[in-house]
This record gives C-alpha cells, sequence and structure tokens, in this order.
C-alpha cells in the first residue's frame, strides 16, 4: 500500500513518525506501507517554521499551532528528530470576571 502526504507540516511529520514507529513495532498493517511526503516549500514545517529575512531576523512562523496536546506524535517527531529542544510548559490562564 502506499500513503501520500500532502504537505510536511505538524499533521503530516506526525503521520510518518507514527508509521515509523508501527513499522519498527513490526506492527503487521504497516509492514508493507510505502509513505511519500510531499512538500511544496524548501523546508518542511508548514506554519510552524522559523524563517530568516533579508536582514538576518528570525521570524517563528505560527507557533500558536505546535501546542502539542493538539498533536502528540509531531512532538515526538520533533523531540527524535532534534537533539537540543526547548519545550515550554504553557503556565497561564484565561479568567472571565462577570
Amino acid at each position: 500500500m502506499r500513503i501520500i502526504v500532502i504537505g510536511a507540516a505538524p499533521t503530516g511529520l506526525g503521520v510518518a513518525y507514527r508509521l515509523y514507529q508501527l513499522q519498527n513495532n513490526n506492527i503487521d498493517i504497516a509492514k508493507n506501507v510505502e509513505l511519500i511526503v510531499l512538500e511544496k516549500e524548501l523546508s518542511p514545517g508548514g506554519l510552524s517554521r522559523t524563517v530568516m529575512d533579508e536582514n538576518g531576523f528570525f521570524w517563528d512562523m505560527g507557533g500558536h499551532v505546535t501546542f502539542d496536546h493538539n498533536l502528540p506524535y509531531y512532538k515526538e517527531a520533533i523531540c527524535w528528530a532534534i537533539s537540543e529542544w526547548n519545550i515550554l510548559t504553557r503556565s497561564c490562564q484565561v479568567l472571565f470576571i462577570f
């Protein structure tokens, strides 16, 4: 079976990593799967990447999309691929008073 993922954003990278995990654990359903990830940009990440402008400044594109509670396999993939990774726990809350 061939699976094609369009886009190497967090979800696509999470799918690729999960398939990698399943294949390494010899899960039958994943044994004969070929995964192809297509990405139109030069680098992966979609909106969750950092780019450098012509003046050498770095800009985070869409830091809001990397909330790891929404994307557990993406977080695992990032921690697996990048040895030094800053994981910051969000410690804020919204308080509504009427």
